[in-house]
């Protein structure tokens, strides 16, 4: 279990460090250069929309519908803060319930796309978060009842701990505002994804824009916010073409995408593993899933500075910059090892018979299995230059490690 929470914190810091570095950047150039950065954006007030129109048509194009939401979230601060926005209790008191509500919705919702019952199905959100914000909050919280037993016991704490908490929100505000924080915190834990951390960061950020007043720094950080939003869009994207859905291992592109940064001299390892097929039909495709992401892992720790691909089906590539197969061949033997030597306990169900009266098939529940790789050795020479021929070399070299019993490693002569 701690080993599952570290990996998840550091998960989070790998997701969130850049857009959070780029939008602490952001706040400190405001705070150091604030007449230069007030003159650019009184000279391109129209900036902040554009940079927003722009996150949100890639969001678009992607299928990110909750950050083409974001963007629009975002829009409507803009237009909202003094002067354009009347000074008044009651809409300021809106206009902050509605951001929060709709910030909730979108942390707790998931990437619908852009049909047309989508589209519904978010317009009709809209118009609950607006009636909440708008009508129902302020008659709930205003009622002395509540007040008295709701949302004072839940914020008085907050505002004993830190009195400078009155400036900026009403004990109304703060309920909402732990409210989306418990919201925020859990959907962390179960959906720690790219656009998650984007939307808590930029939920974060807007606590900051409801409570200061300063137009040109809530330009600046809905500037930022876009940029974020941007970037977001093509992480995702990146890592939907570059990593393999099922291992998490890098695929096939990024392998090819790697061949053209290699030098002189590297070696490549074909693995397979051993009687897949069989195993997959005994046990069934979940377990054969299982199986190949177990596999992943344990070829993604190989060390001696292989770098761990998966190919396509059972076969995975490791690839040694700068190395010789007398320098990996102990860093393969142990990974041979590690997986042959690992027991995999099995917990799904029986399959049934395929054919009626036929023979079901292994029940996988409660029992230890193991599994094996083999594996084939071959580097780049003056024979053999180019990637391909090298590929097809390790392939042949593979082809000898299961003709020599399996669970083995060859190196192409």
């Amino acid at each position: 279990m701690f080993a599952s929470v570290l990996q998840g914190l550091s998960r989070l810091f790998t997701l969130g460090f850049l857009p959070l570095i780029l939008l602490a950047s952001s706040c400190t150039l405001f705070f150091l250069y604030p007449q230069l950065i007030s003159s650019t954006f009184t000279r391109l007030p129209w900036l902040p929309a554009i940079c927003l129109g722009i996150a949100a048509l890639i969001a678009w194009q992607f299928g990110r519908s909750r950050l083409v939401w974001l963007s629009l979230v975002l829009f409507f601060i803009l237009q909202t803060i003094e002067p354009h926005w009347p000074a008044s209790d009651s809409l300021i008191f809106a206009r902050s319930s509605f951001i929060l509500v709709m910030l909730g919705w979108l942390m707790l919702d998931i990437d619908r796309g852009f049909s047309l019952r989508n589209l519904i199905y978010s317009f009709l959100i809209l118009g609950c978060a607006g009636l909440v914000a708008v009508w129902l909050l302020p008659l709930v919280t205003a009622a002395p009842m509540v007040q008295q037993y709701v949302v004072m016991p839940s914020t008085s704490w907050l505002f004993t701990l830190w009195p400078r908490f009155y400036q900026w929100y009403t004990p109304s505000d703060v309920m909402l505002i732990l409210i989306s924080a418990t919201i925020a915190c859990i959907m962390l834990v179960i959906r720690l994804t790219n656009s998650q951390v984007i939307l808590v960061l930029s939920w974060l950020a807007c606590l900051v824009l409801l409570a200061v007043a300063e137009q040109t720094l809530n330009q600046v950080m809905v500037c930022t916010l876009a940029v974020i939003i941007a970037y977001a869009v093509i992480r995702d994207s990146f890592f939907m073409a570059y990593k393999d859905e099922l291992t998490g291992i890098p695929s096939r592109r990024a392998l090819m995408q790697k061949v053209d940064t290699l030098g002189r001299k590297y070696t490549l390892v074909m693995s397979d593993i051993d009687h897949f097929k069989k195993f997959n039909d005994t046990y069934g495709h979940d377990v054969g899933d299982e199986v190949l992401k177990l596999v992943a892992s344990k070829l993604s720790k190989v060390s001696g500075g292989g770098q761990a691909f998966r190919f396509g089906g059972e076969e995975f590539v490791l690839l040694f910059a700068n190395k010789t197969p007398e320098q990996v061949l102990p860093h393969i033997e142990a990974i041979r090892c590690l997986i042959a030597d690992y027991d995999i306990a099995l917990r799904s169900q029986p399959r049934p018979a395929k054919k009626p009266g036929g023979k079901p098939q292994i029940a996988a529940k409660n029992k230890i299995v193991n599994v094996t790789s083999s594996f084939g050795v071959a580097q780049k020479s003056t024979l053999y230059r180019d990637f391909n021929a090298v590929m097809k070399q390790a392939d042949i070299a593979l082809y000898a490690a299961k003709k020599a019993g399996r669970n083995c490693v060859k190196v192409s002569k």
